[in-house]
Parts: structure tokens; C-alpha cells; sequence
């Protein structure tokens, strides 16, 4: 590998370790960079290793987040505008990329069709945000459901009514950085595919910048349902598939850019959230809930 390949691989493996805080600081205010780097490490660690690890990264968010003195309710908001965020995105990349490599050359009928379901489950996404953020009555109705199953506690018309608030207060006053720092983070993802690609000596000829956002897109695609922990196994063979059927680059080197893509977003965080979770566990983080976790923060 070239000394220029390199250093590109540590820049842009260094900012995507690091852009989720960014995105984690802009949907809670009053959350420090630090602390949002030791969670996000942490639970990406615990998605990554643990299956059906993804509930437990969110308990485990709560926890640290709390301990940082960061209101539950905040926490709450957090976590439901950030993973909505992304999911906006990541569902809506397929288009971009569908129409970008479709300048280039004909489309394949099935990325068009991956594009096209994307789409879809991106309106139905938007559509049912609107609809429980327009008014109280799709919350309350949700909230009474959500009553009637006993283990899951009582109040849930006025918890989704307070977060619904909470809510709309945090996307007028924020989502410009929120919309940022989510489109900031998954361009890196795949600007990172592409350094990787570069660095095991796939050219643009053989796989052009259009081409692999394709791929990329289609292989963040296939993840959007946790059918494993971090994706293991799915993400390898989907990426890998779509960059084969998207250009022409030799069938070892597209294994080995996939296999050094997967090592920077997959198994590198696992080592740094251990250390992080060893961190923060030595701190003896409090346990009491912070002032202000009843009130809005809007107020």
C-alpha cells in the first residue's frame, strides 16, 4: 500500500470513528464531545458483538447518558431523532446514487428495484413521522395501545405526547445540524469505501465514484433490518455482490477492499468500546436521576 493510501485510510477511518458524536451532540444539547465518543464507541462495540445487540446499545446509551447528567427524557428524544435521521438518509441514497450512475451507463434492473423499494420505505418513513408530529391524536392512539400491554408500564399517551413536544421543539431549532452532521457521516462511510477501494488498486475505470455509491448504497440497503449483530456476514456479502455487478474490477481485489472497509467500521470499534466501557465502569458513573428529568427542555 502507498504512503498516499495510507494516510487517506487514517484521515477518513479517523473522522468516521468520530462523526457519529458529531450527530450525537447536534440532537442533544448540553452533551460533551468527549462523553459522546466514549457512548458511541461503546454501544457500537456492544451492536457489533451481541446479537440483537441494538437494544442493549440503546439501555446502554441511557445509562451512560445519565451519568453525564443527561435527562432520560432527553436521552429519549435523542435516540428516536437520531435513528430516524439516519434512516431518512440511508434510504434515501439509493435515488442519488441510482440517478448519478445512471448518467454514467444503463441501470441494472436491481439496484433500480433496491432504489425503488428505498424509496418507498422512505416515504412511509416521513409519513408517519408527520403524522405523529402534526397533532396528539396518532400519539394518543399509539399511547393507548402501548397501555394495554402490561409489562411495557402505564402513561404511554402522555410519555409520547411529552416526547412528541420534545420533539418538535429539537427539529425547529436544530435540524440543520442534525441534517448536516447525518449527511456528513454517511458521505464518510462511503468515502471511506472508496479509499479502500483505491488503496487495494481498484481504479475509478474499474469502478467509478458512481458505481460504488451504488454498491454502497444497496449494501447499507440490506442491513437496515439488525439481521445480525452489526450487520456481520450481510453487509460482507451484499457490498460485495453489488460491487461485482457494478463494475469491473478483479473479484480478489474487491474482497480485500470490502475485508479493509469492514475491518475500519466493524472490528476497530470493538477494542476502542472496550476500553471505553472499562473507562467509564472505573468511574462509578451516579445512578440518580439527573435534575430536570421531568421537565421539558424546550422550557
Amino acid at each position: 500500500m502507498k504512503a498516499g493510501s495510507a494516510i487517506a485510510l487514517l484521515v477518513v477511518g479517523l473522522a468516521n470513528i468520530l462523526s457519529p458524536s458529531a450527530n450525537q451532540c447536534a440532537a442533544l444539547p448540553g452533551l460533551r464531545f468527549r462523553d459522546a465518543v466514549a457512548a458511541d464507541w461503546t454501544t457500537s462495540a456492544i451492536t457489533n458483538t451481541v446479537p440483537g445487540g441494538s437494544a442493549l446499545a440503546i439501555a446502554t446509551t441511557w445509562r451512560m447518558y445519565r451519568s453525564y447528567g443527561i435527562a432520560g427524557r432527553d436521552t429519549a428524544r435523542c435516540v428516536v431523532v437520531t435513528g430516524v435521521w439516519d434512516m431518512i438518509v440511508k434510504l434515501s441514497t439509493p435515488l442519488v446514487a441510482v440517478a448519478w450512475l445512471s448518467a454514467e451507463r444503463p441501470v441494472d434492473a436491481g439496484l433500480l428495484q433496491a432504489a425503488l423499494v428505498g424509496a418507498a420505505l422512505f416515504a412511509v418513513l416521513v409519513a408517519v413521522g408527520l403524522v405523529l408530529l402534526a397533532g396528539p391524536g396518532a400519539a394518543d392512539r399509539l399511547g393507548r395501545t402501548l397501555d394495554r400491554v402490561r409489562w411495557l408500564g402505564s402513561r404511554w399517551p402522555e410519555r409520547l405526547h411529552e416526547l412528541r413536544v420534545d420533539t418538535a421543539w429539537l427539529l425547529r431549532t436544530r435540524w440543520r445540524s442534525l441534517t448536516v452532521w447525518t449527511v456528513a457521516g454517511h458521505a464518510n462511510l462511503y468515502l471511506l469505501l472508496v479509499v479502500c477501494l483505491r488503496a487495494v488498486g481498484v481504479t475509478s475505470a474499474e469502478i467509478s465514484l458512481a458505481a460504488a455509491l451504488a454498491a454502497f448504497a444497496f449494501g447499507r440497503l440490506v442491513t437496515a433490518l439488525p439481521l445480525s449483530p452489526g450487520g456481520l456476514g450481510v453487509m460482507e456479502v451484499g457490498l460485495t455482490g453489488a460491487l461485482a455487478a457494478v463494475g469491473r474490477a478483479d473479484g480478489s481485489s474487491v474482497v480485500a477492499a470490502v475485508l479493509l472497509f469492514r475491518f475500519l467500521t466493524f472490528a476497530l470499534p470493538i477494542p476502542l468500546g472496550a476500553i471505553c466501557w472499562l473507562a467509564w465502569t472505573g468511574r462509578a458513573p451516579r445512578s440518580t436521576t439527573p435534575s430536570g428529568d421531568g421537565e421539558l427542555s424546550a422550557s
